[in-house]
């Protein structure tokens, strides 16, 4: 049972396998996820979730899997785009080729400018050449998510309008140079598992009870802020045309 049951939990960032059963959704309990992805391959599995009404889909090109960098075409990308509200997980990672990744992440960004989307951007390691990267590829739905920069990168990215996917396992002392008002839960399930982050996709009451006690506020708060945030990027980007008609429903009536 949800121990705030006016809003379903919300998870910005987590990977759910496309072919995810009922049952399994089910399990997650009340909840509303952004399902991220690691390849265009996924992204196109995912077209056929389109039923889902507490899942937000999304095709993506992790910086640090080979195989998302090999099959990336700026083509098969644009097409995603076009008919997903959620770009992700795409950026750069201290794994790997920084020249290969930057390519694919500003061809990501590209294929996503003028598109109603969300954008979900990995940043692990290499936090300054994504800031770098997102001012020259501007877009009013980026999320940097688990993002671990200098207090003058985040005010950097703050200025070009990001957001920031915060989890349980983010040390309080980054959390305390976030906005309150650019702030998005996230577990980033499965890695978030292993570091405290989330047991599972949705599991984000952990965060609103740190985030809770960074602000001076009650668990109840947050999670409803972590909405508002949410309804306010949304709108801006547009990507609430291309959301289920349940969570829709439910940021308009905030």
């Amino acid at each position: 049972m949800s121990l705030y049951p006016d809003l379903p939990r919300l998870d910005c960032h987590a990977h759910i396998a496309p072919d995810v059963t009922t049952e399994q959704i089910r399990r997650l309990g009340d909840c509303v996820v952004y399902a991220v992805s690691r390849t265009l391959d996924e992204g196109y599995a995912a077209l056929r979730r389109r039923n889902d009404d507490r899942l937000i889909w999304g095709w993506g090109a992790h910086p640090a899997v080979p195989e998302a960098l090999d099959t990336f075409t700026p083509e098969r990308a644009a097409t995603l785009t076009s008919r997903l509200p959620l770009v992700g997980e795409i950026g750069l990672d201290r794994r790997g080729s920084k020249e290969r990744q930057t390519a694919v992440f500003a061809a990501a960004l590209q294929a996503a400018q003028g598109q109603p989307v969300l954008i979900s951007v990995h940043s692990t390691g290499r936090t300054a050449a994504v800031i770098d990267t997102v001012r020259t590829h501007t877009h009013p739905g980026l999320v940097l998510h688990w993002f671990l920069g200098t207090p003058t990168e985040v005010a950097a990215a703050v200025a070009a309008g990001c957001y920031f996917s915060v989890n349980a396992a983010m040390p309080m002392d980054v959390l305390h140079h976030i906005p309150q008002d650019r702030m998005l839960p996230e577990t980033d399930f499965p890695a978030g598992r292993r570091t405290g982050g989330g047991r599972m996709p949705g599991d984000t009451e952990p965060v609103e009870v740190k985030v809770a006690g960074l602000l001076g506020v009650t668990p109840s708060h947050v999670r409803r802020m972590f909405w508002k945030n949410l309804r306010d990027i949304s709108v801006a980007s547009g990507a609430l045309e291309r959301y289920p008609e349940f969570v829709a429903d439910i940021l308009l009536t905030l």
